[in-house]
Parts: C-alpha cells; structure tokens; sequence
C-alpha cells in the first residue's frame, strides 16, 4: 500500500505536468514531487502512510510572506515568480493535505483515480469559482461607483471578497485558495484601474498589515502550543521527532532541487523554440530558486489544522508532525533565510540567459517609459487645452518638472531607480517638509491650530515625502 500511495502522489504530478507545461505553472508539479520525497523518507524512517503524507503536504508548499520578506536580494523578476508560485501552490498542497487526512484515516480507499479527481476538481472548480466571483465583483463594482469611490467601503468589500470566494469554491468541491488567487488575479486585472486614489492609499497598507499580522498570529500559535506538544511526547516520540527534523528538512530542500531539474529538462525536451531558450536558468539560478523556497504560515496552519482524533478515536501521530513540522519551517527560515543573500550575489556572478533575459526587458520598460514622458511633454499643450489651463507659467512649470523626470528617467542605470530630482535637491526638500512639520508640530501644541488641521497638513507633507523619494517598498 505504501507503493501505491507514493504511485498515486507522483502519478498525479503527471497530471498536473501536463498543465504546468502548458500554461507554464510549476507550482503544483514542485508541490507533488516535494510531497512525494518526503513521504517516501518519512516511510522509511518508520513513520505512518498518512503521517509522513501529511508532513508532505505541510511541507510541500513555499510562502510568499517569507519570500516578500526574506527575498529582498533576489532580481524582480524572479522574486515575482516566486510569489507567484507560492500563491499557486498551496492549492495543490491542501488537495494533498485533504487526501493525506483520509490516509491517516484509511489508506485503503486513496487511489491514483481519487488522487487525480481530487487534483483536477480542485483546481477546475477553484479556478472557476475564482473567475466567476471575480467577473461578479468587478461588474458591480464599475457599476455602483460608491463602492470604487469611497475608501472604506472598497476596503470592507475587499476584506469580504476572499471570504466569499472561500466559501463557495469550497462548497462545490473546488479548491478555495486556488478560488481566491484566481478572483484576485481577474480584480487587478479589471476593476483595480476603476478604484479611486484614496481606496488605494487605505488598501494597500490595511492588507500589508493584515498580512503580517495573521503571519505572525500563527507563528505565536505554534510558539504557544509547542511546548505542551512537546511535553506530551513520550520520549521515545521525541527523540525520533528531533532525528527526522533535519533528514525531512534535507529531503524537503533536495525535492524542490530535484523538482526543477526534473521541469526544466522536460520543458526543454519538449519545447525546442528559440524564445524558450531566452528564458533559461542555469545551475546557479536553481539553487537561488531552491534556497529561496522558504516555509512558513501556511505550513503550520495546516499542521495545526490536523484533527486531534478520527471517528473518537486519538490520532497520536498528531504531536509528533507538528513538532516535525515545526522543526523544519523553523530550520528553513533560519538556514536559508541566513544563506540567501550569499548564494544571490554567488548567483548573479554568471547570470543565465533567462536573468539577461529579464534584465533586457526591465530596460525596455524604462525606455518605454522615457518614450511616455516624452511623448507626454510634446504633448503638454494639448493637453492643457483640453484641461481649460490658459496659464502659461503653470504651464512650462509643469513641463520643466516633466522634462526633469524624463531625464531622470532616461539616465538611470539598471541598478538604481530613477528619481524626481537629484540627490542635492531631495536632501534639501525632504530637509524643508522636515522643518516645516515641526513647526506644524509647535503650533499645534500652542493651541493656534487644532488637531485636524495638524493631521491634514502632514498628510500633504507625506505625499509630498512620498513623491520626492518614491513608494514605500512594503512587499
């Protein structure tokens, strides 16, 4: 039976590479394989089908919260893959985790015919609850523009949307986290031009914030209830907990590795087009993918998630692949998380033909850009006709400052971002909204201005702060 069930798991990663070369998404194939390692070392080791299942599908995922927060060394390009992949993939992990319970239950009713229906009513019906609740809310929302126009009730039916997609892709068999990536994606496709300034100013701090915070909330979670697992572990139990930390961590890091090779050459043998070779790695580019693959929130929600008995009877597997669990995020944050920066710069050394790749295009965004600019500033007349604007000094005031953005624009190198005035003149005007707050500052504490006022002039002086050194980077 044990055969079979790692047949089925590698079996379906068949499956769900027949999507991933098609539509180019390795997240689910790098998940299965992963998932399929570890359960097969797990095995070996002694423990259960579905324990060693369950520690697979726990681990199987990447997060993008580590990634966001860790990958800072990491070129923008390949950072967005990564976060991608991170959100794709734990739509396959928790089918895996779905199936792996019902293992844990009774491994005799797990089949390769469950696994890839499971695998492919997961992603069908996410994807499809995703597109529909998307199509639905960004209809209503070009419609009824009260919800675009006013901050917080965008925020407040952003907050609702996830939840609601959540729930219906659930209820039809789908997978919901697949669901709500998916009505994301169609949001920010479609309705996120038709918000409002202020909808995207309060938005975007509030989910940064969230983020974080749930993050956090269940790295506390685990950090509360570890010792207590810990303490009901019989000794035997822990001791074997400690020893599979690292060999489930190794085999975690080298199914990701492995996982790549095994992609990459089979997209090779099957797609020989010159465009395809432009988007190569090479070794060195891997192992930055590889070490870059950091667990985290998602893994231990679903290790906390595992019930505490089936049909009344205790699952006492459920202590020991927490701590296993656990153990191995905390290794990965901490080991990769520390090697990172190390095998970046190691990486960028001989960058592959898909970094240069990247790189090229980064570089046609920026002369697209300085092309817009220009375009923009020959422009500049017209448009001020059509604005009502007959004032030629505010006129040529706004074309010098796009004339200076355009040259900022146009000079910048590949490795710094362009800004709106040189270094001299940012000091001095950041020194000059300095100045100028604290003397808000004092006259609010006068009593010659009142607390609204203060508020309202330092916002202006945020904006102004933001527009002189560019936008928060908060990913």
């Amino acid at each position: 039976m044990t055969i079979e069930m790692i047949g089925a798991l590698i079996g379906a990663s068949v499956v769900a590479y027949a999507i991933a070369n098609r539509f180019r998404l390795i997240a689910p194939v790098l998940v299965a394989i992963t998932a399929a390692l570890i359960t097969l070392i797990g095995v070996l080791m002694g423990l259960s089908v579905g324990a060693a299942l369950l520690i697979g599908a726990c681990l199987g995922p990447t997060d993008a919260t580590a990634v966001s927060s860790l990958g800072r060394g990491i070129n923008p390009n390949g950072r967005t893959i990564l976060q991608a992949e991170s959100l794709l993939n734990d739509g396959t992990a928790l089918v895996i985790f779905a199936i792996a319970l019902q293992a844990a239950q009774d491994s005799s009713g797990v089949t390769f015919g469950l696994v890839t229906q499971q695998l492919l009513l997961s992603f069908g019906g996410g994807i499809g609850a995703g597109v529909l609740v998307g199509a639905a809310v960004t209809k209503i929302g070009i419609r009824i523009r009260t919800i675009t126009d006013d901050p917080m009730l965008a925020t407040i039916t952003a907050l609702a949307t996830p939840f609601l997609t959540f729930f219906i892709a659930e209820e039809i068999g789908g997978s919901g986290v697949l669901a709500v990536v998916t009505c994301g994606i169609v949001i920010s496709r479609f309705a996120a031009p038709h918000m409002s300034l202020g909808s995207r100013v309060l938005g975007i701090p509030f989910w940064t914030i969230l983020t974080h915070i749930l993050n956090t909330i269940l790295f506390v979670m685990v950090g509360v209830a570890l010792p207590g697992i810990v303490a009901e572990l019989p000794h035997a139990d822990l001791v074997r907990g400690l020893i599979l930390i690292p060999i489930i961590y190794i085999a975690m890091v080298a199914g990701r590795f492995a996982g790549h090779h095994l992609i990459i050459y089979s997209i090779r043998a099957l797609d020989r087009r010159p465009e395809q070779r432009l988007r190569r790695t090479n070794i060195r580019g891997r192992i930055v993918s590889t070490v870059a693959g950091f667990r985290g929130a998602i893994s231990l929600a679903m290790a906390l998630s595992i019930p505490t008995s089936f049909d009344g009877a205790a699952y006492t597997e459920r202590n020991l692949i927490i701590l296993v669990v656990a153990g191995a995020t905390l290794l990965s944050l901490l080991i990769q998380g520390l090697a990172l920066p190390y095998v970046v710069r190691w990486a960028n050394a001989r960058p592959s033909a898909g970094t240069q790749t990247a790189e090229s295009v980064e570089s046609q965004e920026t002369e697209a850009l300085a092309d817009i600019l220009a375009d923009t500033i020959s422009q500049l007349d017209a448009i001020a006709e059509r604005a009502g604007v007959d004032d030629d000094a505010a006129i040529e005031a706004v074309r010098a400052d796009y004339a200076r953005r355009h040259s900022s624009v146009s000079n910048a190198s590949a490795e710094e971002e362009a800004s709106v005035y040189g270094d001299q003149e940012s000091a001095l005007r950041l020194a000059v909204i300095e100045h100028l707050r604290e003397r808000v500052h004092s006259l609010r504490f006068a009593s010659r201005i009142d607390d609204s006022t203060a508020s309202r002039v330092n916002r202006r002086f945020d904006v102004e702060t933001l527009h002189i050194n560019g936008p928060l980077d908060v990913e």
